[in-house]
């Protein structure tokens, strides 16, 4: 076996491994967003609604615009 044989089939296995790493890191990284983002407005509109503007918050929790 040649080296250059063997150095594209260790190329082609590292390719796969690091192809599934960066899916599933970018996975957690995109359900870490969507965690926070969700906090973030949970803890927006608490503050909304304490302050008395509940149509706004209720827009807030319900992802409108058009308040």
């Amino acid at each position: 076996m040649s080296v250059g044989v063997l150095m594209n089939y260790g190329y082609k296995h590292t390719c796969k491994v690091c192809s599934v790493i960066s899916k599933a890191l970018t996975i957690a990284f995109m359900a870490t967003v969507a965690f926070a983002e969700t906090s973030g407005r949970a803890r927006a509109a608490k503050e909304l609604y304490r302050q008395g503007y509940i149509k706004e918050a209720k827009a807030l929790m319900l992802e409108r615009d058009d308040v």
